[in-house]
């Protein structure tokens, strides 16, 4: 009969023999995503070309397999489930995006274009109390903006789509009628991009709308200023990227969860499209998640990464 303390101490042994090789594997593994990474380095075009998401796709299903990981590890697309799938994926994509800062690549401005707003722009808005008061908001933060008046909110965006106007201002939600989905189509229709966003209150505080300052670009703060900020994004999630799998992503580099819509494709489709607005915080990884979404989601779309302007800051 083995006693106890004996029959511990093996169990101790081989506990610890396992945990050492899981640890090397672990560490093989991740030398090997990173050696996928610095593939992709080699050609720009595999990460801003307009193929990258196949190229990032194929990299994952044609590089050869290190003999000396044990399968269980390597997680390869063969045979592994779709969580470590992307779990690799954004383990390469956080590689990549540490070398191209390394480099001085600026990957955001890449990604996203980096368009910057006017010193002194002219801002369109439907005239109302409430929009005076969200106008009175921005321009704290504007270099002497001016303002036109338009006589509905269509005539709003189109005052910036046909660059007659550099910005304008639109409601988006609503503590009363929560999205407020007229708003949100006419931004989808004129291919508006939010820049700032603010709340304005009613005078007996039972109403908050949430206002939002667009422009026909994506205009990225400062890289010192992006904590705090809002990324948001619109998505078509499949059997292959589920909305599951990029809320884990994101709370993997750091960036916490503000709020998701999801409206149908078409009517009585069973796809739907999904607008998540993300909270940056002091997330790390931003630049990481971008480029993850961008290379390991064909159908995202970034809508824009912006401050929310609170009164009096």
């Amino acid at each position: 009969m083995v006693r106890e303390s004996t029959a511990g101490t093996v169990i101790g042994e081989n506990l610890a023999l396992l945990a050492e090789e899981s640890t090397s594997a672990d560490e093989r593994k991740l030398a090997w995503l990173r050696d996928l990474a610095m593939l992709m380095l080699r050609r720009d075009s595999s990460i801003f070309g307009e193929t990258r998401s196949d190229d990032f796709s194929a990299l994952f299903e044609s590089t050869p397999m290190p003999e000396d990981i044990p399968e269980d590890f390597l997680h390869h697309a063969r045979f592994r489930n779709r969580a470590a799938l992307f779990s690799d994926k954004l383990t390469v994509c956080r590689f990549l995006a540490e070398e191209l800062e390394r480099r001085g690549v600026k990957l955001l401005e890449r990604l996203l274009g980096d368009d910057s707003y006017k010193s002194s722009p002219k801002i369109a808005y439907f005239k109302n109390a409430y929009a005076d008061a969200a106008f009175r908001i921005f321009s704290d933060v504007l270099d002497t903006p001016s303002v036109v008046y338009a006589p509905d909110f269509t005539a709003v965006c189109e005052e910036v789509y046909y660059g007659r106007a550099d910005m304008c201002m639109l409601p988006l939600d609503s503590s009363r009628d929560a999205k407020l989905i007229s708003f949100y189509r006419l931004i989808d229709k004129y291919e508006l991009n939010p820049v700032f966003s603010c709340d304005v209150t009613t005078p007996d505080g039972s109403v908050t709308t949430r206002y939002a300052l667009l422009k026909r670009a994506i205009a990225l703060p400062d890289k010192t200023k992006r904590s705090g900020c809002f990324f948001e994004f619109s998505l078509v999630p499949d059997d292959g990227a589920t909305l599951g799998d990029v809320l884990s992503a994101a709370a993997e580099c750091g960036l916490t969860l503000y709020k998701v819509d999801s409206i149908p494709l078409t009517y009585n489709s069973s796809e739907f499209s999904c607008e998540v607005i993300l909270k940056v915080g002091d997330a790390p990884g931003l630049d990481a998640f971008v480029l993850f979404l961008t290379l390991a989601m064909p159908q995202y779309e970034p809508l824009g990464i912006y401050p929310h302007i609170r009164q009096g800051e």
